[in-house]
């Protein structure tokens, strides 16, 4: 009965840090496919990213897929109920672009469609809430 209560805290206490955002120095590294015009529906892009440096908390891996939401719109001029997680100055995303993110895990972060190419591969995704170059 301890040993399951004291599980269920380290677990309730690692979800807790994980959802404090991470900043990233990272260059983007892939564009798989098209996005779709952002007149069909709202959704969340994965995108590549290969991690230059983790600029303020804990993230172990070199790669990382990341979703932005509404990639065609600049950042910083989306107007919708997501505005507070698609802040930042990019304007447009290109490969081997190097920008500074600011991630939180994408599940519980977004409940929408996410265009996702990367089907085979298990990796955690994460949500940029701010994308900077």
């Amino acid at each position: 009965m301890i040993k399951k209560l004291l599980m269920a805290i380290l677990a309730a206490a690692a979800f807790a840090l994980a959802a404090e955002p991470v900043t990233v120095e990272a260059r983007l590294t892939e564009i798989p496919g098209k996005m779709p015009s952002n007149d069909l529906y709202s959704y969340v892009y994965v995108f590549k990213y290969k991690v230059l440096k983790v600029v303020s908390g804990s993230l172990d891996a070199k790669e990382i897929l990341v979703g932005v939401y509404n990639p065609l719109i600049a950042r910083g001029k989306v107007t919708d109920k997501m505005a507070d997680k698609s802040k930042g100055n990019v304007s447009e995303f290109k490969a081997k672009a190097k920008h500074t993110l600011k991630i939180v895990p994408l599940e519980g972060n977004w409940d929408g469609a996410v265009e996702d190419e990367y089907f085979d591969d298990e990796s955690s995704r994460y949500l940029a809430i701010e994308v900077n170059e």
